[in-house]
């Protein structure tokens, strides 16, 4: 691995530059829970190559390579080599689309998962603010010094433009139908619970780095990201952590159960108070969680399964979610690649028991989720893997697209169901500046 040490510049005049530069490119960041920066931002682009993995199998730069239609052990198949180091150390940046739970329980992956390689990035530690370019021998894909003059001199601002939405594929009389039919399989024993989602479909001036750059002041997460293939980008700010490996130790991060932010601390604190007396919501929680471990345990040493955090409720800029933490050590046979496949989709985005609420989604969502509900992120070439669920973020493919969706269990009301949806969305929307709010 080579390590060449650069002047400091603004992380998002270097991606700026960045952009301009190459092609595929992608930021990286992550806020802690307070909001403060947490240890690495990662950018870059131009990636040695790229998989697609759909409906037609495995595809590397668009050439047939396998019938291989689930993402992580299609790169299970692609990594080739270690490399030492901390954080991203070159490898697979990109997402997973939810669409891909198809290739288990049957159906047309509406939109491929996509990854690139890159062997080299950009790299700011905000621990010991350094900024770095990191790459394998013989991939510097950049110019480096050329890119960093660039950064000096460029000027980020934000887009005021409004945007408007163009159409939902579930407005509330919809919505609250598709809760109603849920209902019903969760009284005939189906499901325990299925969460349900919709969409809107927004008409904007913004490009997807103008977009994210809004998003990232509105809804800061710990999970920030923004990736450009030509097929489709992302832009997202996510608070849940999918599935993150470091070393042999497996993290999940169970969300479910939310509320509003109040306008003090004092009603913060009332508002979640009141909501981890929420009987329906701690039994949802509960049983996510309970998903997580199963999850956890198909890759885990026997008995390695705990919970050091369970049931807090933290803030964020416009909610408060109640969340615990899932940590295993993994079996030494199972790779970071194995442990995403373990736990996709996240049972926070599908419900319980999983394959069926899969099912029922498919049944009644009326549109394909495409990215919304899989995950983005790193696997790195240290055996590092670092995902969050692909939610409170922006599809850019031949629309632009907001989706959010509602656990539903017995004891859901269709109404306050679609009020949570837009509680979700409003953020998200915010930052697309749609005018007159949703």
């Amino acid at each position: 691995m080579h390590i060449r040490r650069l002047e400091h510049v603004d992380p998002l005049a270097l991606y700026g530059a960045v952009r301009r530069e190459g092609r595929d490119p992608f930021m990286l960041e992550s806020r802690t829970k307070e909001g403060s920066h947490a240890r690495y931002t990662y950018i870059s682009s131009n990636p040695a190559y790229t998989v697609e993995i759909g409906s037609g199998g495995t595809r590397v730069d668009g050439s047939y390579l396998s019938s291989e239609r689930n993402p992580f052990r299609a790169l299970k198949s692609l990594h080739e080599c270690h490399v030492d180091g901390e954080g991203f150390v070159g490898g697979f940046v990109g997402y997973a689309a939810y669409d891909s739970v198809h290739a288990d329980v049957g159906g047309h992956i509406a939109e491929p998962s996509c990854f690139g390689f890159y062997p080299g990035a950009f790299v700011y530690d905000h621990v010991h603010d350094t900024l770095t370019y990191r790459c394998l021998p013989g991939h510097e894909g950049h110019d480096v010094d050329g890119i960093v003059a660039e950064a000096r001199t460029m000027e980020v601002g934000l887009c005021q433009n409004p945007s408007s939405i163009r159409r939902t594929d579930a407005d509330r009389a919809c919505y609250e139908d598709m809760v109603e039919r849920a209902r019903d399989y969760v009284f005939a024993g189906d499901v325990f619970q299925v969460v349900l989602s919709r969409e809107y479909e927004v008409s904007t001036p913004m490009s997807p780095f103008e977009a994210y750059l809004r998003l990232r002041g509105a809804n800061p997460s710990p999970y920030l990201f923004l990736i450009e293939f030509e097929r489709m980008k992302v832009a997202g700010s996510s608070p849940e952590t999918m599935v993150r490996v470091e070393g042999d130790t497996l993290h999940i991060n169970p969300i479910a159960g939310t509320t509003t932010r109040g306008a003090s601390h004092a009603e913060d604190g009332a508002l979640a108070t009141r909501l981890l007396q929420d009987e329906k919501e701690r039994a949802e929680h509960v049983m996510l969680v309970d998903l997580a471990r199963n999850d956890a345990r198909k890759v885990a040493l026997p008995g390695s399964v705990h919970v050091p955090t369970y049931m807090e409720v933290v803030p964020y800029a416009r909610v408060q979610h109640i969340e615990s933490e899932v940590v295993a050590k993994l079996r030494p046979d199972a790779t970071m690649y194995d442990a995403l496949a373990a736990a996709f989709p996240a049972g926070t985005l599908s419900g319980a028991p999983k394959v069926r609420a899969m099912e029922v989604i498919s049944e009644l969502e009326r549109s394909p989720r495409r990215a919304y509900g899989g995950c983005a992120g790193y696997f790195s070439l240290n055996g590092t893997a670092d995902t969050a669920i692909a939610i409170r973020m922006i599809q850019f493919d031949k629309a632009c697209r907001v989706r959010a969706g509602a656990g539903i269990v017995a004891d859901s009301v269709p109404s306050t169901e679609f009020d949570e949806t837009e509680k979700k969305m409003s953020a998200v929307l915010s930052a697309l500046n749609v005018e007159g709010g949703i």
